[in-house]
């Protein structure tokens, strides 16, 4: 049976893990390292930590785009199927970054916060106002691109993929050459976790990889998954060499680029491509977890806060620190996706 017309169950184990990786990352990633400190930066050596927080967490976002480039372009669309589709992206994001500064900032307290100068306000509402909700404007993009490219012949989407590939790889790159004397917001901008060009290739690999899937090619997908994690763990190379400096503080957390590393395209495309092929079954609470993955991933910011007063009242350290707010945090955001359909229609919370 082929995949526009079966369950694709590999799907659902991915958004039932990355929407746990998710909040994981809001929560402030696992045991952060010493690539975290822009003190101690240069002392870091990689290690099991760096692997969880770079290459499966922060893997949440490009795996999520392109799980859906790959299901739009499994379906015949049209510009009405297109125009509706943006119309609940344009929901999504108007609805939940405004209930997000809203409840922040006490009402219309967030006026406050919005930028005056053009070039702020531009990346002001690129990042759905600093929020994580800047997926959604991303999302867009790429799915504008997705529809279009869904027309033109496998060697052009696939040579689009490689270019727009390498121009992910080079954003880091220019950042650098601009160098610390200018640092004006849109030099940040060029490897800030929001850009929507980080996610760019992934509208490519969404259609190659539903072509394939549409023709049962599984040996190609099986020599693709296993280039694509060729090709991460040469890339990631750079993540650690020449991608580290200390200018990257000036847009993450850590000193190397958040999402603008070719190593998370084609992890992504590897680990999809695997869940494509996989024949294994699916379980209620798995299936539970991908259907409530968009409500968690809307939810879990409201409740990050709860991390910081469990810390403050239980005197959280170690293992503990980690995974007990976890746990409460999800726990939060699947209850309150389970009861806020009955007051908000479905298109802000399904």
């Amino acid at each position: 049976m082929s995949g526009t017309d079966r369950k694709i169950v590999g799907i659902d184990y991915l958004r039932a893990i990355f929407s746990v990786a998710v909040v994981a990352v809001h929560l402030g990633y696992v045991f952060p390292s010493a690539i975290f400190d822009e003190q101690a930066y240069t002392t870091h050596a990689f290690g099991w930590s760096d692997f969880v927080n770079f290459y499966v967490l922060c893997l949440a976002v490009p795996v999520f785009i392109l799980i859906s480039t790959y299901l739009y372009s499994l379906k015949p669309t049209d510009t009405g199927a297109l125009l509706r589709r943006l119309g609940r992206i344009v929901r999504l994001l108007v609805f939940w970054s405004l209930a997000y500064q809203i409840f922040f900032f006490t009402g219309y307290g967030f006026l406050k916060q919005t930028p005056r100068d053009p070039e702020g306000l531009a990346v002001f509402l690129l990042t759905a106002g600093n929020t994580v909700y800047y997926f959604f404007i991303a999302l867009a993009v790429v799915t504008v691109v997705t529809h279009y490219a869904k027309r033109w012949p496998s060697g052009v989407v696939w040579g689009l993929f490689v270019i727009t590939t390498v121009l992910v790889g080079v954003l880091p790159v220019a950042h650098r050459a601009l160098g610390p004397e200018d640092q004006t917001t849109a030099v940040r901008f060029l490897d800030l976790h929001a850009n929507p060009l980080n996610f760019l290739p992934l509208a490519f690999a969404g259609v190659g990889l539903a072509r394939l899937t549409r023709a049962e090619a599984n040996a190609t997908l099986g020599r693709l998954a296993l280039g694509a994690v060729v090709l991460a763990g040469a890339s990631a190379v750079l993540d650690w060499t020449y991608y580290v400096d200390p200018l990257f503080f000036t847009v993450n957390q850590f000193a190397i680029p958040a999402y603008t590393r070719p190593s998370l395209i084609f992890l992504a495309v590897a680990v999809l491509t695997l869940a494509i092929r996989w024949r294994g079954g699916g379980n209620r609470v798995i299936g539970f977890m991908a259907r409530h993955s968009l409500a968690v991933y809307c939810l879990h910011p409201f409740f990050v806060p709860v991390k910081y007063k469990m810390k403050d009242v239980l005197h959280l350290t170690g293992v503990a620190e980690v995974v007990l707010p976890l746990v409460v945090v999800l726990a939060l955001s699947y209850a309150a996706s389970l009861v806020l359909p009955w007051f908000l229609r479905d298109e802000v919370i399904r």
